[in-house]
């Protein structure tokens, strides 16, 4: 795992500031709920809070979101069959500071 400053530059730099991106993913002509998705993978959990996903090529998608648990921002890639094909992640306490604690869990 990347850590800090230079984790989030590498995940913003591929997919966007965090929330910049859509709230459904279309795969294979269907649309899907974020939380569809992390279902796939029996991830749709409390302690999950998905942030925004998207496209990057024929076949090939993103999903965004919070792994309270690790604290760390997580970016799993992905194909129209939903196998992950990579994963990135950064530590939340460095990305946000103190603030994580406040901001996204009340």
């Amino acid at each position: 795992m990347e850590r800090g400053g230079k984790a989030r530059k590498a995940m913003e730099e591929r997919y966007g500031e965090v929330e910049s991106g859509a709230k459904t993913i279309e795969v294979r002509g269907v649309r899907y709920r974020l939380r569809e998705v992390l279902a796939r993978w029996m991830m749709d959990v409390p302690e999950i809070l998905t942030l925004d996903g998207g496209k990057l090529g024929e076949d090939r998608h993103w999903i965004r979101f919070i792994d309270g648990e690790d604290r760390t921002y997580v970016v799993f890639e992905f194909n129209g069959e939903f196998d992950i094909l990579s994963e990135m992640r950064a530590d939340s306490l460095e990305w946000e500071g103190e603030d994580f604690f406040g901001s996204r869990w009340r």
